[in-house]
């Protein structure tokens, strides 16, 4: 029915409307730390999950991450936007769990899954490498 493609048109909107605000909120202070790659980890299974570490790059060079705050945006369970400012650290970790929850519900239930949220610092360009994990079998039946 047309009101639930509506209805889902504008909740996927409103994702890349957060997921943007929060990107123009840490673009700009990695781009002014020389920072040019970043990468968040995140690994789930037996029903829990957790976003593990960040990781900062200048060319091929790991580096630390400033200790500076950052606005975060979240899109609450009531459909209601919301913002807080944290540790950038802090703020890039919040992302990757929103975007992990949003575009792969379930990450943490069972087997897991596992992956790694890339943020190109020059292009802007993010993308997540999502991994499931299951466990899988194969049959044979022999007559004795």
């Amino acid at each position: 029915p047309a009101s639930i493609e509506a209805e889902v048109a504008g909740y996927v909107a409103t994702v890349r409307d957060v997921e943007g605000r929060c990107k123009a909120a840490f673009l700009p202070h990695l781009r002014d730390h020389g920072i040019t790659r970043a990468e968040i980890h995140y690994d789930g299974g037996g029903d829990e999950g957790s976003v593990g570490d960040v990781f900062a790059f200048a060319g091929e060079a790991a580096i630390d991450l400033p200790d500076i705050q950052c606005d975060h945006f979240a899109l609450e369970y009531s459909g209601a936007v919301s913002s807080h400012i944290m540790r950038l650290e802090d703020a890039l970790a919040a992302f990757a769990e929103n975007a992990v929850c949003t575009h792969h519900c379930g990450w943490e239930n069972g087997e897991g899954a596992h992956g790694i949220i890339a943020i190109d610092v020059a292009s802007g360009a993010v993308s997540m490498t999502h991994n499931i994990r299951f466990i899988d079998y194969e049959t044979s039946e022999t007559e004795l």
